[in-house]
């Protein structure tokens, strides 16, 4: 199942950016394609720069309430994924890296994770100390 995961990530999915990048390209043109790599990329670093200092002002506030700062911690974690997918050239990192800068679709995939986790607690498969 690993193997087939990373065949996927390593293998799969460089070759359907390129793929998609060509389509893109045949049907707009090279500098179209060009600059519309260029602007996700600069679209998501300031979407995710200016999420990131929301994160930390909202995990400075919980720490001084002293509540738990695991909500801003995870939505932190998810946009540090986020970055390096939309700085990748491509479209299907890009439309995953987007996904992620929604603050709905990080407490959905956050909370999916953290039940994942509680049931591998349960049954034994892993141990959190």
């Amino acid at each position: 199942m690993i193997a087939l995961i990373l065949f996927a990530l390593f293998i799969g999915l460089p070759t359907l950016e390129i793929w998609l990048i060509v389509q893109f390209a045949v049907h707009f043109g090279a500098l179209p394609t060009i600059l519309a790599t260029i602007l996700t990329a600069i679209l998501g670093s300031a979407i995710i720069r200016w999420q990131g200092f929301q994160a930390v002002r909202q995990l400075q506030a919980e720490l001084q309430a002293g509540r738990s700062p695991a909500g801003p911690i995870i939505h932190g974690a998810f946009l540090l994924f986020a970055a390096p997918m939309l700085m990748l050239p491509g479209f299907v990192t890009d439309g995953f890296g987007f996904l992620l800068l929604i603050p709905a679709v990080r407490v959905f995939i956050g909370r999916k994770i953290l039940n994942w986790l509680k049931r591998q607690a349960e049954l034994g498969n892993i141990r959190i100390q």
